[in-house]
This record gives C-alpha cells, sequence and structure tokens, in this order.
C-alpha cells in the first residue's frame, strides 16, 4: 500500500516536472521565435511581374519579425493580385528556412496562363436593353480579365433594378472559354415592378407623423426605390429623435407588385441631463485647441414636433508649455434653439444667445456676447453652405500702454454686426485623424462695427469685408503608402470701405502656435507690442498667410511621428505686404490618437529667427495642427 501510493506520487512528480520542462521549452521557443527577423524573401516563377512588384502585396517584410501565420495570408494576396490581373490558374505556395535567427521566406508560383475578356453577353434584360446593359460593366473586350470588375459591374447592374422597381430581380453568369479568351454570359430574371402603395409606422408615442413623412424620399404611389428608402432612412436617423429606424416591406397581393413600407423606430427620451468631455479646434478663434468639459440639459422635441432647445456649460482648458501650467482660455454659457426645418426645406436653423469669457495667452482679455441665426444646408458631392446673421458685444478688459499705433489695444466696447457666408466641400475620410481627402472652404462676411473707448470717450465706426480661403490636402505619401503627406494654404484678408478706423480684436488675424506655424508662440507671429509689465501682446492684422507641409507616419500602436514645415504671418495693413516677411518653421512631434482625438507634442524650429528670439517652441496641444 505504502509503495503503491509512492509510487503514485513519484508518477504525479514525474509528470509536473515533464510539464515544466514543456512550459519552458514552450517559452524559450516564443522568446526565441520574438527574436526572428525575416532575412530574406524569394519569388520563384514569377514570370510577368517583378520581385519589387509582388513584395509590396505581402503583409511579411524583410528585416521585420517572422510571423509564421502571414504566410497563409500573404498566399491568398498574392493568388488574389494574380486572379485579378487575369491569371486564373495560378498557383501559390509558401514556406521558410531558418538559419539562427534568420529566416528566408520562398513564395513558389505557377502563374499559368493569362486570359482576357473575350466579350459579355446579357440575356432577359427588359428594363434596359442589352447594349445598356453591358456599359454597366467597365471592362472592354480585349483587356485583362478581372474577375472582380465582372463583380462590380453585376452590383452596379443590380443596384439600377433595386432603384427602378425590380426589388425581386434575380442576376447570374456563368464564364466559358477560349483559347485565352473568357466569354461571360449574363443572365436576368427581372420578375415583378414594385410600387409603395401604402406606408404605415410603428413606434411613435409623442413624435407627430409629419416629423418622418417629411423626411422621406419615397412616397405613396411611385415605383421602388432602394437609393430612395435608405437614404430616408438615413434622414430619419439624423432628426435625433430616434434610437432605432427600420424599413421594411409587406406584399398586398400575390403579385408582390403592390407592397406596403412598414417604418418601424423607438423614440429617444426628449429630456436630457449630460456631461461630456472632448476637444475642439476652432480656426476662428485665437485660442487654438483645447480640452472641453460640457454640462447641458435639454429637450430635443418640443411638443412633438422636432424643435429643440438647450443650455450649456462649458469651460475649456489648454495647457501652456512656455509658462508650464493649464490655463482656462475660455468660458461659455449657451443658450441654443433649433428649428428644424426652414423654408420647407432639410435646411436647420439654429439661434444662439451666448457669454464668452475670453483669455487668450497673448492678446487681450475680453467678454463677448453673441446672438446668432444660422442655416446652413448639405449638398450632394459633400458641398455645404452656410448663412449666419450676428450681433457681437466685446468689451476689452484690460488697457496696455503699447506703442502709440492705430493697432493699440483700447480698454472699451465694440459692437459688431455682420452677415457671413461659407461655402466648403469637405471629402475628408476622417475628421480627427485623416488619411485621404481634401477640404476646400471659403468664407465672406460683412461687418459693420461700433468701437468706443472707455478711456477718451471716443467712438469709431468701421465697415469691412472679411475674406478667409483655405484648401487642404491629405493623401498617400509617395514613397511609403502608410505615411500620410498633409497639406494646407490658407490666406485672409480685411477690406475697410472708407476712411481707416479700428477693427475689432475679435475679428482680426493671428498666427503662431501649434495649429499655425510651430516654433513660435501663440498668436505672436506678426504684429506685436509690450505691455506695462514688458510682455509681448499680440495686436493681429488685416492680412495674413499660411502654409502647412506635414508628413505623419504610424509607428507603434495609437503613436504616431510628424515631420512638418510651416511658414507664414500676419500684416497689420495691406499695404504692409512683403514677400520676404513670411517666416519659415521646421520640425517634428509625438502624436498619441485617442477616442477623442490626438494629443499631439511638437517642437518647432524658426529657420529664420530675429535678434532676440527663441530658436524655436515647444508645443502641446489637442487634435492634428490641421
Amino acid at each position: 500500500m505504502i509503495a503503491s501510493k509512492l509510487t503514485l506520487a513519484g508518477n504525479t512528480i514525474s509528470k509536473a516536472i515533464s510539464f515544466g520542462w514543456i512550459l519552458l521549452l514552450l517559452t524559450a521557443f516564443s522568446l526565441q521565435a520574438g527574436r526572428l527577423k525575416v532575412d530574406k524573401i524569394i519569388f520563384e516563377g514569377n514570370h510577368s511581374f517583378k520581385t519589387s512588384t509582388l513584395k509590396k502585396i505581402l503583409k511579411t517584410e524583410e528585416k521585420k519579425p517572422f510571423n509564421n501565420k502571414l504566410l497563409r495570408l500573404d498566399r491568398t494576396l498574392l493568388r488574389n493580385f494574380y486572379l485579378n490581373n487575369g491569371f486564373l490558374d495560378v498557383w501559390v505556395e509558401a514556406s521558410f528556412k531558418r538559419r539562427g535567427e534568420k529566416i528566408t521566406v520562398t513564395y513558389r508560383i505557377s502563374e499559368g496562363r493569362q486570359y482576357f475578356l473575350g466579350g459579355i453577353q446579357i440575356n432577359g434584360a427588359r428594363l434596359l436593353t442589352a447594349e445598356q446593359a453591358r456599359r454597366v460593366f467597365k471592362l472592354k473586350n480585349g483587356e485583362v480579365f478581372r474577375l472582380q470588375e465582372i463583380e462590380d459591374g453585376l452590383n452596379r447592374l443590380e443596384g439600377y433594378y433595386f432603384d427602378h422597381g425590380k426589388p425581386y430581380v434575380v442576376l447570374d453568369y456563368e464564364k466559358s472559354f477560349r483559347d485565352s479568351l473568357v466569354l461571360i454570359t449574363v443572365r436576368i430574371k427581372e420578375n415583378e415592378t414594385v410600387y409603395i402603395r401604402d406606408i404605415k409606422y410603428r413606434g411613435l408615442e409623442k413624435v407627430k407623423r409629419f416629423i418622418i413623412r417629411r423626411e422621406l424620399e419615397i412616397h405613396k404611389g411611385e415605383m421602388y426605390s432602394r437609393r430612395k428608402i435608405e437614404q430616408s432612412q438615413r434622414n430619419i436617423y439624423s432628426t435625433g429623435l430616434f434610437d432605432y429606424v427600420g424599413v421594411q416591406l409587406e406584399a398586398l397581393d400575390t403579385t408582390r407588385s403592390q407592397v406596403r413600407l412598414l417604418i418601424k423606430v423607438v423614440e429617444k427620451k426628449p429630456r436630457w441631463v449630460g456631461f461630456r468631455f472632448g476637444v475642439a479646434y476652432e480656426q476662428e478663434v485665437i485660442y487654438g485647441g483645447t480640452f472641453d468639459i460640457t454640462a447641458e440639459f435639454g429637450h430635443r422635441n418640443l411638443f412633438g414636433t422636432a424643435r429643440s432647445v438647450s443650455v450649456n456649460v462649458i469651460p475649456s482648458f489648454s495647457y501652456d508649455f512656455t509658462r508650464h501650467n493649464v490655463i482656462n482660455p475660455k468660458n461659455q454659457f449657451s443658450f441654443t434653439y433649433i428649428e428644424p426645418w426652414i423654408g420647407y426645406t432639410r435646411t436647420p436653423g439654429v439661434f444662439r444667445f451666448s457669454y464668452l469669457q475670453v483669455r487668450p495667452l497673448n492678446a487681450a482679455d475680453y467678454n463677448y456676447f453673441t446672438s446668432t441665426f444660422q442655416v446652413r444646408h448639405d449638398f450632394t458631392r459633400n458641398w455645404q453652405a452656410t448663412a449666419t446673421l450676428a450681433y457681437n458685444q466685446v468689451r476689452i478688459l484690460e488697457q496696455d500702454t503699447l506703442s502709440e499705433s492705430y493697432f493699440s489695444q483700447t480698454k472699451g466696447q465694440d459692437f459688431i454686426y455682420s452677415i457671413s457666408g461659407r461655402v466648403a466641400q469637405d471629402k475628408r475620410d476622417n475628421y480627427l485623424n485623416t488619411q485621404e481627402g481634401f477640404l476646400m472652404e471659403l468664407n465672406v462676411k460683412f461687418a459693420y462695427s461700433r468701437s468706443r473707448s472707455e478711456h477718451t470717450g471716443e467712438i469709431s465706426i468701421n465697415r469691412f469685408f472679411k475674406f478667409i480661403v483655405q484648401w487642404n490636402r491629405y493623401q498617400k505619401f509617395p514613397l511609403q503608402k502608410h505615411w500620410v503627406l498633409a497639406s494646407r494654404l490658407r490666406g485672409g484678408n480685411i477690406v475697410e470701405l472708407g476712411k481707416l478706423a479700428q477693427i475689432p480684436v475679435l475679428e482680426r488675424f493671428y498666427l503662431g502656435g501649434a495649429s499655425t506655424v510651430r516654433g513660435y508662440p501663440e498668436q505672436l507671429l506678426g504684429p506685436v507690442a509690450r505691455d506695462e509689465q514688458g510682455n509681448l501682446r499680440a495686436l493681429g492684422g488685416k492680412l495674413m498667410l499660411l502654409g502647412n507641409l506635414e508628413v505623419r507616419i504610424p509607428l507603434f500602436w495609437l503613436f504616431w511621428g510628424e515631420l512638418f514645415f510651416d511658414a507664414g504671418n500676419v500684416w497689420a495693413e495691406n499695404q504692409d505686404f512683403r514677400l520676404l516677411d513670411i517666416k519659415p518653421s521646421s520640425g517634428a512631434g509625438l502624436a498619441l490618437v485617442t477616442p477623442v482625438g490626438p494629443i499631439r507634442f511638437d517642437y518647432g524650429v524658426k529657420l529664420r529667427p530675429e535678434k532676440g528670439e527663441s530658436p524655436g517652441e515647444f508645443h502641446i496641444s489637442i487634435s492634428f495642427a490641421f
């Protein structure tokens, strides 16, 4: 009995030791595998494409850590590449050999014959002629056969039928071969043409029916259109009144040609109280990017009509790296009323009354009351148009003994009445971390201002136009597809009507800092003067030019690197402009891309510093510079 127990214990210890050795070996292997590097990638049998071309397709890269799992993915990527270039019989095999910590990966390819499109025959088309249906396919006879092009054409053809009353259409195709030519036969069974005979709503409790009805792109008696139904669904969601919007068809007869459109919704609670944390970046506001904390409450569905009111308090915070402290550049208190439809169109009108306490880093502190009425309409192809009527009252809080120039600060009040318009085309793929696309923007404002000096009581009146144009472009870097090349050109000008007078501090242009020309302190590129304590203060100007060029490089995890070149300046008067006054800077930075936006650390170097200026500046900010 004792011997049996000892034997059992010995077996248990032996198994434990064996298991421990296995774990130790696996750990050592995993640590060793982590050190394995891909030394060389070899292709065999690639007669039609260069090795350099095929390497760009792979996920496995030379001089990078080796991952055996990527080989299967690489085989698929290579095969798909060949298939999409007409090699329908391609065969790919992947293997690797190890020498110490170096790995040689070999891809053996049997390309087979390259095929070309011999023709596409359309059978069963009634809604379209065979010739019209053929034009849906972009691939021309005699071109390299690409299966993806055929499938894309079928999807476009199906979409055409879905948008022209044929939701039950059936499409299929088959391939046949004649030597190196591929012949495609497309068979279409159109089935019934469907009409919307009735529209019903389910789930409405507090929202009135006309709110949904006016958002619909499709109406009773019209032919079925998937495009119109999907756009209607998006329109209903955009009201902000619903957590869920579903659409389904119900056949009303055995022929399926008459249907009911059933719209199911789940309403949001109309009242809300909330707290939000986010980031803000407004090009027109001279304190740049900020962290914002928002406390708000409101009602999103007054009287069931989708009209809304809200009250919010937004303190904003930023970090002043020069003084090494957190600052509070703005506090905003706002009341907002939104009329969702203006002029029987999907054009919301926004009435807003706000009181702001603005404390920029290097310009005059002021309190700011504004009341605005703004309408905005979104057009097709990402075009937007905005018009704004505004009344602003600005009270300068300080009187600095600056230079006796036209732009000297005055303690007093500015009353500004303005009408402005903005037209923009925004095709950026992501607002916070743009990879591709562009932004084209034009802003025009006409303003009437009346300024009163508290010191002298003198009143000055001015009428002026303010113009701002901007072009942002985002694209893949030519030498590395994972990098982003971002560029921006921006210009602004204030043109006065009549004799020169004081331009309100709120309307002047300012440059310098983390979001404009890095290497210069915030707002201090351009006209400046010293206050009683000897600190530089920004005076702003009437003419502004800005250019930026930046390469953004993904490093690891959520970190991106930046290499940038900035240039620009601000001139007090238009006649002061000199091309040689444009100040360039360059530098590098690191950005952590978080869900609320990138947190960015940059160091910019002045390329043409003036005597007594620092060689550069360190910046910490929210969001990319543009």
